[in-house]
């Protein structure tokens, strides 16, 4: 499916097969692995969209690598789908509050899996893509992408590239992006706003150009001032 990375952990060698097949069988670029370090290994190396986890692993449970994604700033946008024997109520909420999007118990279905993968690849990525040029961002998976390779922004950083997108082309004061983007009081910490933008502006050269000072106001997202 257009390229997108599927890290699938399964300790089950026939599962693990089987799921690999069918997600590959669907266009999805698949990564195995067979235990938690292997997983670790796979998201430290490879770029992933998203990861399907095993709960239970020989050494390193799928809770904990999803815990460890979601303190990751590399990491932490990445979907997640459990998967597991265990339905008991408790613990799927054990896990949507850990941060999963969706959770399969086994037995199951690989096609059925490869469906939810589908559904979750398009509600995470939705239709709101903001394209110039070789610059893609995606608003509502937190992805943005130049050149076909992706650039990895702080959350703040992207809050604010987001907020600055949003209300193109109007000007947006510090204040204002402070309180929409970071959820902070306006009259907090505005020296941080510009800390920010300029870290924002070197991850995405050529296109920091774009985020222009509006001097005594804020900032403001003009494609005018792109000079690639």
């Amino acid at each position: 499916m257009d390229g997108t990375s599927v890290l699938v952990t399964e300790d089950d060698a026939d599962i693990l097969e089987l799921v690999s097949y069918a997600l590959e069988a669907e266009g999805f670029r698949v990564f195995p692995a067979k235990t938690g370090q292997e997983a670790l290994s796979i998201l430290n190396d490879e770029s992933v969209d998203l990861a399907v986890l095993d709960v239970m692993l020989p050494d390193i449970s799928g809770t904990e690598i999803c815990r460890r994604m979601k303190r990751d700033e590399r990491l932490e946008r990445i979907p997640v789908i459990f998967l597991t024997a265990r339905n008991e109520e408790t613990d799927k909420l054990v896990g949507f509050k850990m941060g999963a999007e969706d959770y399969v118990t086994k037995p199951f279905s690989p096609k059925e899996l490869a469906a939810r993968v589908h559904a979750l690849v398009r509600r995470v990525r939705g239709g709101d893509d903001y394209v110039f040029r070789s610059l893609r961002v995606a608003l509502e998976s937190h992805r943005i992408d130049i050149d076909g390779s992706r650039i990895h922004l702080s959350p703040r950083e992207f809050s604010l590239l987001r907020v600055l997108l949003e209300a193109k082309p109007k000007t947006v004061d510090r204040g204002t992006l402070l309180e929409r983007g970071w959820g902070m009081d306006a009259k907090a910490g505005l020296r941080s706003v510009d800390v920010a933008v300029t870290r924002l502006r070197e991850k995405i050269k050529p296109y920091g150009a774009c985020v222009r000072t509006v001097t005594g106001f804020g900032y403001q997202w003009d494609t005018d001032g792109f000079k690639g």
